[in-house]
């Protein structure tokens, strides 16, 4: 074997890609296997033919050519990324002259698996930046809402999505609530529409978070039923891609955290399924502030407003224009009575019963404001219509012979201060209860 069929041997079953052109004609004068395995052709497809119809199958020259800077003296050296093979390419290109013509030569080496790793490390790193500053702004931000907010803005931006979005479950009906939302410029909220949404129409999702997988579409038209549940809801929302992961606390599913039309080179990124476990705590945080906060404004026994709640909202309505407003002051009769004869299970019966009877008659507006003293407020209600709640109590002392209590109620649709209001009503009820007890004791005059 001559020194150039060796050589001929080297080049044709090289690893490198690798081909030569005739700098006039544009036209390939060698090709090795490897790149016509590469581009899946044969010889005859390629030998003979443009260069960029035969090896890039366009129709007139590649715009990124570099014939015109290649030369005898220096190889010229670029990066390439090839679309249709999704491979990356680094490229050796020289003029060389063969018979007497100026040709190309063009080695290609493929980088693909070095440009994914390091890929890979960068995606890695800047993940780890990410949770970094996530976790940080989860710690370090007092008003939970706030901080959870602001991590739905980083994920958001880390992914390059258009929304990203916090589902909590409700166990009771088995539902999902959007309950908190990022938006990209530009793309309209949707937290207001996904409100109680039966979690049954996401199957899909509750199988592979039940395995604690994320979940990912990379393309709804493709991947799903067009007249299942599911692509109703996103295709509805405009979403074309998504990724979520679910939320677990001691073990039950609680919710997801999601994000709309991810960038495809940050699917697999993994930063939704590392913040989960940060967002559960302060997602519980939450709870437990909000469990706090009902537990300072309402009652433990009945369930209605207590008195911080009381002195609270008598504050709003200072800085308040209301058409009228309603005043009902109540107090029970004998309620230390029925402690010490019949005990105070009786007694608590008493009160309770009370208090669903204020709030079935005016609503959420009902205070305890002691023992057994209650206090409703009604804004903007009329005239003829408050003065019916009041005789539907008054009905109720009539008709019960068991629990008795004195009210006073004051309307007024004039500019009153409503503590000025409701002093006038609370007198109206204690002359009610001197009344009583006079009737009651006649020779006693304590109440």
């Amino acid at each position: 074997m001559t020194a150039k069929e060796i050589c001929y041997e080297i080049i044709n079953n090289s690893n490198d890609l690798i081909y030569v052109t005739d700098l006039e004609t544009n036209k390939v004068i060698f090709a090795n296997k490897r790149l016509l395995q590469v581009i899946g052709k044969s010889e005859s497809e390629v030998f003979g033919k443009l260069c960029y119809q035969a090896l890039q199958g366009k129709d007139s020259p590649c715009e990124f050519c570099t014939n015109a800077v290649l030369s005898t003296e220096k190889i010229y050296e670029w990066e390439f990324f090839r679309e249709d093979l999704q491979q990356y390419f680094t490229l050796h290109d020289k003029k060389i002259i063969v018979n007497g013509r100026e040709c190309r030569v063009e080695i290609g080496s493929d980088i693909t698996a070095q440009v994914q790793e390091k890929q890979d490390i960068k995606n890695k790193l800047n993940m780890e930046r990410t949770l970094i500053q996530c976790i940080d702004t989860l710690n370090n931000e007092n008003d939970v809402n706030k901080a959870i907010n602001e991590l739905l803005k980083i994920v958001g931006e880390t992914y390059e999505g258009d929304r990203a979005y916090i589902f909590e479950r409700c166990e009771a009906d088995n539902t999902v609530s959007n309950t908190y939302e990022w938006c990209k410029k530009g793309i309209v909220p949707q937290l207001e529409l996904l409100q109680k949404i039966p979690f049954s129409s996401f199957g899909m999702w509750i199988e592979r978070f039940n395995n604690h997988k994320a979940r990912i579409i990379y393309s709804l038209k493709d991947e799903l039923e067009h007249e299942s549940e599911e692509y109703k809801i996103l295709g509805a929302q405009n979403i074309n891609s998504l990724i979520a992961a679910p939320l677990f606390n001691n073990g039950q599913l609680i919710g997801f955290i999601g994000v709309d039309n991810p960038s495809v080179e940050y699917l697999h990124y993994g930063l939704l399924e590392q913040v989960t476990s940060f967002i559960v705590n302060d997602l519980q945080k939450r709870l437990l502030i909000e469990k706090l906060q009902i537990l300072s404004y309402k009652d433990s026994l009945t369930g209605v407003c207590n008195r911080t709640s009381y002195i609270k909202y008598l504050d709003e309505l200072k800085n308040k224009q209301y058409s009228s407003l309603g005043v009902v002051f109540l107090d029970i009769n004998g309620l230390k009575k029925a402690n010490d004869s019949k005990g105070h299970d009786y007694g608590d019966y008493i009160i309770m019963t009370i208090s669903k009877l204020l709030q079935t008659t005016f609503g959420e507006k009902v205070f305890r404001i002691g023992g057994d003293e209650f206090v409703a407020l009604c804004e903007g209600i009329k005239r003829m219509e408050f003065e019916e709640k009041e005789q539907s109590l008054r009905e109720f002392v009539l008709q019960n012979t068991e629990i008795k209590f004195s009210l006073g109620a004051v309307w007024t649709d004039r500019t009153v201060a409503a503590d000025l209001l409701i002093n006038s009503a609370d007198k109206a009820m204690y002359e009610e209860k001197r009344s009583y007890y006079q009737k009651d004791r006649p020779c006693d005059g304590k109440l």
